[in-house]
């Protein structure tokens, strides 16, 4: 039969007793030495080196981001790629607990503040406060609205541009609040006003698509919060670098 040996032996590689004499080696071990031609992707120790080197380094998401974009322009990668390998050599797998002090931040900040807003106070990613809020059970439904300085920081804007776009009525005021429903209404009918690029993605995509990341979670009094933090194991908590 064609790629079994008549005088079998050792293969080098995998050492069963199906090499070939030629090459020492089976017919397994010969197919996965050839270089396969579809593959235009290839890692070598210094591009390896260099990826632990962009995570070890940057201190921030920010940075980080930096760091994989100058690696893409470096290689030409994609970066689903890059970050495949990264997560083949174990990277960018480092967590960071949640602390009683902040969980209880949390609970007094949920339902007053947009869980984007609370993220940059505690210097956390949106969606690990996201999850924060549904391990505690909190409500983090924000019947507020918006105030002109969460406005600013979320569409990423001067301190002007918030008065003047309620100046023209596109933004609606309710006890001093920008509504959740002028602010939709403003982002799908004005989108000339905004650049995309700076405005807080997360909590753009979950306003304008309900399903992108946006939950109504149920919940009770601040003081029954508190207790569910103090009964909550805060060990089990853990931030996504």
């Amino acid at each position: 039969m064609r790629g079994i040996p008549n005088h079998k032996v050792r293969c080098s590689k995998c050492g069963r007793f199906e090499g070939c004499q030629k090459d020492q080696l089976c017919h397994a071990c010969r197919i996965k030495s050839r270089p396969n031609p579809n593959k235009r992707f290839f890692w070598t120790p210094e591009l390896d080196h260099a990826l632990t080197r962009a995570y070890q380094e940057a201190r921030s998401r920010e940075e980080l981001t930096d760091n994989l974009d100058h690696i893409g322009r470096r290689t030409g990668f994609t970066r689903i790629v890059i970050l495949s390998r990264a997560a083949a050599l174990g990277l960018g797998s480092r967590r960071r607990r949640w602390t009683r002090e902040e969980a209880e931040q949390l609970a007094e900040w949920a339902g007053t503040l947009s869980n984007a807003t609370i993220a940059r106070k505690l210097g956390r990613s949106y969606f690990s406060v996201k999850r924060e809020v549904c391990r505690l059970g909190l409500s983090a439904r924000v019947t507020e609205g918006y105030s002109q300085t969460e406005v600013m920081e979320l569409l990423g804007t001067s301190a002007r541009m918030p008065r003047r776009w309620i100046s023209r009525g596109w933004l609606r005021l309710q006890d001093n609040r920008v509504t959740e429903a002028s602010m939709i209404k403003f982002l799908r009918e004005h989108p000339e006003e905004y650049s995309l690029n700076r405005v807080d993605e997360a909590w753009f995509k979950g306003l304008l698509f309900p399903g992108f990341g946006r939950k109504s979670f149920e919940g009770g009094s601040r003081t029954a919060a508190r207790r569910s933090v103090a009964q909550a194991d805060l060990s089990l908590a853990t931030d996504s670098y």
